[in-house]
This record gives structure tokens, sequence and C-alpha cells, in this order.
């Protein structure tokens, strides 16, 4: 086996049974969609209960955020000497360690106790995604389309359980209950995988480098980048100060560096050479827009229900739920249908016309709109549009981007696809958060106007924040869709 390769899932003779492969496969994937669901609906409460500001909580964001990155950029330095079963144990454990850390927080204001849990959450919680993904290698071969089916609606159905779950534990033990249930969970999902990852570990001659100084700078790097992007909705983008801007060049040009330092390793942590094929680069690119899409809608409806049309949580919570679920039946049709119809333009294309009819029909639901029937119907269709849209593009981009990557660097692959998925997460996050904080405090004139210009040629003129924002993404969905129609590596 060579260093870049996934390690070897042989058959063993003790081999746990495919019902306990698929338990999990699911458990473990998902522990982290789960809990960021959680955090990400309960931001609100935690902010609240624990008396920190939003500048603060951006920070605790960016800590987590910065943790997972350096723990993907070291998954396959740890698998290859603790091999899986090891490694996730052990990442439970952290997780779990986080989560206790953040639930025992002092609701005093001081946002230290509750980063350093949020840390050791990244740090364990970026093993599972990848870990998920490769234990469907350990599948009989004509078990992998059920692991396939397992693996995403075990992501999809954390997601879309999340809002539902954060209301209901908030209503019982307020914003503590969140990281509570962390703890509860890891440990579950610690009994459920117990023996049924592979144990086997690489010959000490065909590990990677360790690289430590460089690491300790790309740490450096990531907490920069990370940083900057958090300061986005706190000071907004154009009233970042200069050195914010400079740290931000610095960090990438430190990301950029630590890249081409790994190029010309013989046993590099990530092997860029391998990497460097065009259908991957293209569904990287593509894999960004969809996650950024994502982020926002996972933001810019919740906003709307609780913060503009006065839901309550469990309204908020119900409505959300909604679209999300409505992603997991469209995510588990598309696997069926693709075995059939290997049409990944079309797909693509498809979900972003439906994202983009989401995004104009959202922008209609107003407080003072045309009418609580319409608002009503126009929410209900959003929901549930913007929820089948979004597997329709990122399905494809996920079934397409791997195709041509050789076994051996498979697992790098997953390792910086997920890099990009924390990016575009956190970039959209603070971008919407920003944009929405800018819009109800009266500025950016000229883009409220033409939004309200393009409004009530449509019929409805837009007046609150996410309305314009949600018109806003359904414009921008026209050159994506171009791009998409344009291109010639996913057909």
């Amino acid at each position: 086996m060579s260093v870049a390769t996934v390690p070897d899932l042989q058959v063993s003779r003790d081999r746990p049974s495919t019902a306990a492969l698929l338990l999990a496969l699911a458990a473990v994937t998902s522990v982290e969609f789960l809990e960021n669901g959680l955090v990400l609906f309960g931001a609100g409460p935690i902010m609240a209960g624990a008396g920190v500001s939003a500048a603060s909580f951006a920070l605790v964001y960016a800590a987590y955020g910065a943790a997972a990155i350096f723990m993907l950029y070291k998954h396959q330095w740890v698998v290859e000497r603790l091999g899986y079963r090891r490694f996730v144990s052990l990442s439970l454990l952290v997780f779990g360690l986080g989560s206790l850390v953040c639930a025992t927080s002092p609701a005093d204001g001081q946002v230290f106790q509750l980063g350093l849990g949020r840390v050791l959450q990244g740090v364990g919680g970026s093993t599972f995604f990848v870990a998920g993904r490769m234990l469907i290698n350990e599948l009989p071969p004509e078990r992998r389309f059920h692991g396939l089916l397992t693996f995403v609606g075990a992501l999809l159905g954390g997601t879309a359980l999340a809002p539902l779950l954060a209301a209901t534990l908030l209503g019982l033990g307020g914003w503590r209950a969140l990281f509570w249930f962390g703890l509860v969970w890891a440990a579950l999902v610690a009994w459920a995988a117990r023996d049924c990852l592979p144990a086997q570990r690489s010959a000490p001659h065909e590990r990677s480098q360790e690289h430590w100084a460089w690491l300790l700078i790309v740490l450096a790097g990531v907490c920069g980048l990370q940083w900057v992007i958090q300061q986005i909705p706190v000071q907004g983008a154009r009233e970042l100060p200069a050195r914010w801007w400079a740290v931000a060049l610095l960090s990438t040009v430190v990301l950029s560096l630590f890249a081409w330092r790994q190029w010309g390793r013989e046993r590099p942590l990530i092997n860029y050479r391998g990497l460097l094929q065009r259908r991957y680069l293209v569904g990287l690119a593509f894999y960004a827009l969809g996650y950024f899409l994502a982020g926002a809608m996972g933001l810019l409806l919740p906003w709307m229900l609780h913060q503009e049309l006065g839901l309550s949580l469990l309204a908020t919570a119900l409505w959300t739920s909604l679209g999300l679920f409505s992603s997991v039946c469209m995510a588990l049709l598309h696997i069926f249908a693709a075995r059939r119809w290997p049409r990944h333009q079309g797909y693509m294309l498809s979900g972003v016309v439906l994202q983009s009819l989401a995004c104009l029909l959202l922008s209609q639901v107003q407080s003072a709109g045309p009418g609580p029937a319409w608002s009503g119907l126009a929410l209900g269709l959003g929901t549930v549009l913007s929820g089948l849209a979004l597997p329709l593009f990122i399905g494809p981009v996920a079934q397409g981007t791997f195709l041509e990557l050789p076994q051996a660097v498979f697992s790098h692959g997953y390792q910086v696809k997920n890099i990009v998925r924390q990016l575009s997460l956190s970039f959209s996050v603070a971008v919407l958060t920003g944009l929405l904080h800018l819009l109800a405090e009266g500025r950016l004139a000229d883009l409220v106007g033409g939004l309200r210009s393009l409004g009530a040629w449509l019929g409805t003129p837009v007046h609150q924040p996410a309305a314009c924002v949600f018109l806003l993404l359904a414009c921008a969905a026209a050159p994506l869709a171009l791009a998409v129609w344009v291109q010639r590596v996913f057909r």
C-alpha cells in the first residue's frame, strides 16, 4: 500500500455484519452534521444564555473552523499511525470532551471556555465525514450502493433533524442542552461503531512525513483566514481595517506556499500532484458554490422566519426541517435516478433553476406582503423547492468529481474537498450575516433601490433584509446556470 492510499480495508475472519457496518456508517457520519446543525440553529439562544456578543461568537465559530481544517490536513497522517478504529474512537472522545466543556461554560460573557470547547469539537468532529465515506469500502461490493444511501441519508438526515431537535432541547434544558446532547450522542456512536472500523495501520516506511514546523505555520494561516472571514459580519467588508486585508492576503500566501512545498515531497500530507486533474478541480469549484448556497439558505430561512416574521422557535424549526427533509428525499431519489440516467449537467441545471425559483418565491414572504394566503403559499413552495434544488446540484458534483481520481489519492481528495466545504460555509455565513446587518441598518442604498425596483416589476416590492437577499440570490443563479451550461466536464 502506498502512502497516499486509503488504508486497505481487508476482509477479516471476524468481520462485522453488513447491518452492523451500516449502523456504524450512519452513526459516525451523523455526528458533526447533527451537532453543527444544533449550534447553528441555536446560535441566538447560545449567545443570549452565555452572555457573549456577536463578535465573540464569531470568534468561536472561526476557532471551530480553524481546528477542523487543521485536522483535515493531518487526517491521513493520523490514520496511517492509528488506523481508522483508534482514530475515530479518539476523535469521539475529544468531541465528547469538547461538548462537556461547552455545556459547563459559565454564563458570564467570557468566551474562553466556550471557544475551547468548540475547538475540541472541531478537532474531533473533522474526522467523521471522511471516516464515514471510507467505511463504505468495508462493505461487500454488492452492498456499497446501500452504503452510499446510508451515508447520504445520515448526513442529510442529521442536518434535517437538527432544527427540530434544537427547538426541543432548548425548550427542555436551555442552550446548554445543545451541548449535553453532543456528549451523549458521541458516547452512543462510540458504542454503535465499536469493532466496525478497520484497525490496520500503515507500515512505518509508508507513512507520510510529519512537517510539524510547516503545519504550525499553516495553522496560523488558517486561523488568520477564518478570523478575517468572521470579521465581515461584525465590521462589514468595506470597513475592515487595512491590517485585516493584509492578514487575509498573508494567510492565503502561507497556505499556497504550503501546497507548493507539499508538491515536491516524496511522501506528502496531501498529494496535490495526484489531485491536479481537470474534473477534480472543476468539481471543487462547483462544490464551493454549492456549499455557499447551502450555507446561505441555512442562515436566511431561519433568520427570516424568526427574526423578521416573528415565528416561534418551534415553528421556525418545523419550516426549516420541511426544506431539509425535502433535501433528503431528493438526494436519495437522485442516487437511484442517476444510475439509470447519468446526466450530470441536466440535474445540475435543474437544481440551479429550482433554486432561483425558490429564492424568488421566498422574496415574496413578507410581513407587509400582498396577503397571508399568498405569503404562506410562497413560503411553503419556496422552502420545498429550495430543499429539492440543492441535492440536484451538489449530488451530481459529488458523483462526478472523484470519478477519475486514482485510489492512491482518493482519501486526499476528500480531505481537500472538506477543507473547501468548511471555508465555503464559513464564508457564506459571514457574508450573508454582514449583508443582512448592513441592509437592516439602511445602508447599501443603491443595491436596495435596484432590488426594490426589480421586486416591484415582479409584482411584490421587497422591504425586509432577508427578502432583498433572497432576490439577490435569485439573480445570482443566472451566471451559475450559464457556467453549468457551458462547461463540458460534467455531462
